[in-house]
C-alpha cells in the first residue's frame, strides 16, 4: 500500500518514507497574527506634555525670581544696617579725634571728610558737603571699605531714572550706583523735609530692577544727621 501523502504546511515541508511520515512543518507564534502595538506619542499627547511642561517651566521661574528678589532685598538691608554702624563710629572717632573737617584721622585711609555736625560727608573734594554725586561714592567707599562695590551716578542727569543710571551699569563690576538729588519725590519711607541734596541715594544695581515697574531698592544715607533709611519698594 502506498504512504499516505500529507500536504504541506505553510512554511514547512513534509517527507514521505515507506512506513514513515517526517512532518518538518514549521510552527508559527499564534501572536505573529496579532497587529504590532505603535511606538512613540500621539500629536495629543506631544501637545499636552509641551503644555505640562510650560507651565512647570513658568511657575518654576516665577519662584526664582521671587528668591532673587528676597536675596537682594537681604543684601540690602544688611548692607544699611553696616552703613549705619560705620557712620555711627565715624562720629564717635570725629569727637576723639577734636572735631576735624578735612580728612579725618583714625579712620580707613584718612581721606573722609566731616561736615560741622561730625558726619562724613565727602572725601576727594575736601569740602565737608554732600554736593555732587562723587561725594556719596566716596561717603560709600570710605564707610564701607571692604563693601560691596559702588560707582557714582551720572553727575549730568537726575539719579531718578533707571534709563540713566541703571541700565548702562548692568554688566560691569558695580553692584551699587551712588548720587544724590535736590529732591526725592519717589520714596516710599519717610524722609527729611526738603531740600535733599545732602542726602546720599545708594542704588542696588540688578537686572531686576531695570524692568518697567519694578522696585529699585535703595538706602538712603542724610548726612545732616547721620541717619541712615532703607527703601525696599522704591520705584521710578
Amino acid at each position: 500500500m502506498e504512504p499516505r501523502q500529507r500536504r504541506r504546511q505553510p512554511g514547512g515541508f513534509s517527507v514521505g518514507i515507506p512506513g514513515v511520515l517526517l512532518d518538518c512543518s514549521v510552527m508559527t507564534d499564534p501572536t505573529n497574527s496579532l497587529p504590532r502595538r505603535r511606538a512613540g506619542f500621539t500629536i495629543v499627547e506631544l501637545v499636552v506634555a509641551i503644555v505640562v511642561l510650560g507651565i512647570l517651566a513658568a511657575v518654576g521661574i516665577s519662584r526664582f525670581a521671587h528668591v532673587d528678589e528676597e536675596a537682594v532685598n537681604g543684601k540690602v538691608t544688611a548692607l544699611a544696617g553696616a552703613l549705619q554702624s560705620a557712620v555711627t563710629a565715624f562720629h564717635a572717632n570725629w569727637r576723639i579725634q577734636g572735631r576735624p573737617t578735612v580728612d579725618v584721622p583714625g579712620w580707613g585711609d584718612g581721606s573722609l571728610d566731616a561736615n560741622a555736625d561730625g558726619y562724613p560727608a565727602s572725601g576727594r573734594r575736601d569740602t565737608g558737603q554732600v554736593g555732587r554725586d562723587q561725594d556719596c561714592e566716596d561717603v560709600f567707599r570710605g564707610l564701607l571699605q571692604n563693601g560691596p562695590r559702588v560707582i557714582e551716578a551720572d553727575p549730568n542727569k537726575e539719579i531718578g531714572t533707571s534709563v540713566n543710571h541703571i541700565e548702562p551699569r548692568l554688566g560691569g563690576p558695580f553692584e551699587f550706583v551712588a548720587g544724590q538729588d535736590p529732591s526725592i519725590p519717589d520714596a516710599t519711607v519717610p524722609l527729611p523735609a526738603t531740600p535733599n541734596a545732602e542726602i546720599c541715594q545708594f542704588i542696588a544695581l540688578d537686572h531686576q530692577s531695570v524692568q518697567p515697574g519694578a522696585p529699585k531698592p535703595t538706602i538712603f544715607y542724610d548726612s545732616r544727621t547721620g541717619a541712615v533709611f532703607v527703601d525696599l519698594d522704591r520705584v521710578f
